[in-house]
């Protein structure tokens, strides 16, 4: 079946793509924030534990954008 690619659809999975772009950037972050305030990191640290946290974020970000994409110009859902 071929896509539905119109404004409309675009304008949704843009949409869902900057919503959940902000919450896993926010989760992320936190945890970053709380686990270096609870251990008293330094920079070196904080940086190193939020590479390790910010590479899975991007996975998920971009896993989660590509399912919305389908989703949003899905024939069905249209």
């Amino acid at each position: 079946m071929k896509r539905v690619i119109n404004f409309w659809s675009l304008l949704g999975f843009i949409s869902v793509a900057v919503f959940l772009a902000s919450e896993i950037a926010a989760a992320g972050a936190a945890v970053v924030w709380s686990i270096s305030s609870l251990f008293g990191l330094g920079m070196v640290p904080t940086i190193v534990l939020g590479t390790l946290v910010g590479v899975p974020s991007l996975y998920g970000l971009v896993k989660a954008t590509v399912m919305a994409f389908q989703a949003e110009t899905d024939p069905e859902n249209n």
